[in-house]
């Protein structure tokens, strides 16, 4: 061997060691820059100003890529967000229920301020005729002094009792301060309401209820919104077993079945959202073809039911019609228990 032939040096146990990070998270050691045990970064927390500016400016860059590409994918590829992430490619995309959670809060949130900008609009613009306020008291004096009902009768306890504080000379005055014919005879008739109800602590909340629904309906709107949201967070497994047993030979696992039900109500909601922001954006126009984009949720279904589960597109839209009826069952049950639990959560 010739003494002035230089080997390749091979690195040694000791330095090997030296190389190694100790995580300060879970203290497992490891060489690179992420733990392999917790998958914490190396990233030293303590550094100049300048240095979590890039970094924050990085995340928001790549946070914004992956919204683009996540967005695209649900609008316009039916099912390619559910098929790349079952086949492990997920790292280009946000996680399906992080995508679902974040456009059904700016979706409820767009609706929220809509039905309370309309509802307010209402109250403010609203121009009601004389005859039209007189005939639309004397209906409610009527229907209210005739039932016997516990809502009823609470409903007349709370008049009397505003009756008994208000100063009645200024109820029913117009917009032109002049008191509309028949004015006395409908305070009188309710003023003469018989009233006889106890101091149920059930009864006392109904009216309640009643009066905050009456004065601010925005209040019940937002807290029924509220319950729709949380409902769609807990139909979404019922959905995806209604996928399951209908694509049952497909897909044996229910997790294909549930991010597929993640990608239906993603663009559903991506829908609704566009729908809404182009009302924000022109609400003045007199047609209104917008609406027409809720067409394509259906045909996005079965689209995507017929790139996911390999089926032909008859048997994908009758698949998907079973599981259409048996999910509206589901939300007319559930939109009855919103209705109620809004009404009692006032």
């Amino acid at each position: 061997m010739n003494p002035n032939e230089i080997t390749p040096s091979t690195p040694t146990d000791n330095e090997e060691e030296s190389n190694l990070i100790t995580c300060k998270n879970c203290e497992a050691q490891f060489v690179g820059k992420y733990c392999s045990h917790c998958g914490q970064s190396v990233k030293e927390m303590e550094r100049p100003l300048r240095f979590m500016i890039v970094d924050f400016m990085g995340t928001i860059v790549s946070f914004d890529t992956r919204l683009i590409k996540t967005l695209v994918a649900v609008l316009f590829k039916p099912a390619h967000l559910t098929i790349d992430f079952l086949e492990g490619r997920r790292a280009r995309y946000m996680p399906p229920f992080r995508f679902y959670v974040f456009i059904s809060f700016v979706m409820f949130l767009l609706i929220s301020k809509v039905s309370s900008n309309s509802i307010v609009g209402n109250k403010i613009t609203g121009d009601i005729s004389v005859d039209e306020i007189k005939e639309s008291a004397s209906a409610i004096v009527d229907s209210l002094g005739h039932s016997q009902d516990s809502l009823s009768v609470a409903i007349r306890q709370e008049i009397n009792k505003e009756l008994a504080d208000a100063n009645l000379d200024t109820i029913g005055v117009s917009k032109e301060g002049e008191v509309f014919p028949g004015q006395e005879e409908i305070i009188k008739g309710m003023k003469d309401f018989n009233i006889d109800v106890g101091n149920d602590a059930l009864e006392c909340k109904l009216k309640r209820n009643v009066k905050k629904i009456v004065d601010y309906p925005e209040l019940y709107v937002n807290k029924a919104l509220q319950y729709a949201s949380w409902a769609f967070f807990l139909f979404m497994p019922v959905f995806a077993f209604f996928l399951y047993i209908s694509f049952f030979r497909s897909k044996p696992l229910f997790i294909g079945h549930l991010i597929f039900a993640l990608n239906i109500h993603s663009f559903l909601f991506t829908i609704t959202t566009l729908v809404i922001i182009i009302n924000l954006i022109l609400p003045d126009k007199g047609i209104h073809p917008e609406g027409y984009l809720f067409w394509f949720v259906p045909i996005y279904q079965v689209a995507g039911a017929r790139a996911l589960y390999k089926r032909t597109w008859v048997k994908s839209f009758f698949k998907m019609l079973l599981v259409w009826i048996m999910y509206s069952f589901v939300w007319i049950v559930g939109a009855i228990l919103i209705a109620a639990l809004a009404f009692i959560d006032l």
